[in-house]
């Protein structure tokens, strides 16, 4: 499965967080995504977290993540990229 620029993609990381973002550019060591974030199981399924961290600030532009941090990296589901652009937009997407 190739990802490209702009794909709205999936990281997993070693502490088993899931981030969700718009991919801008990766390279050997890191990846960068925009205005990533966290998802959370809640009582009505999944949800995204306004953020990557429970106690950190929301990024607002570009963040870059550390590979060695990642397990693997995969495209969204389209049910979670449609929240996730929802969320970042403040849009509703047509169903």
């Amino acid at each position: 499965m190739s990802m490209k620029k702009d794909d709205i993609v999936t990281l997993v990381l070693i502490n088993g967080a899931e981030l969700i973002g718009k991919l801008v550019a990766e390279s050997e060591t890191e990846y960068v995504l925009n205005r990533p974030r966290m998802v959370q199981a809640n009582e009505k399924g999944l949800g995204l977290v306004n953020g990557v961290c429970m106690t950190g600030e929301e990024p607002t532009g570009d963040l870059t993540i550390n590979r060695s941090g990642v397990i693997f990296v995969i495209k969204t589901i389209e049910q979670m990229s449609k929240g996730y652009r929802e969320q970042v937009s403040g849009l509703m997407l047509p169903k």
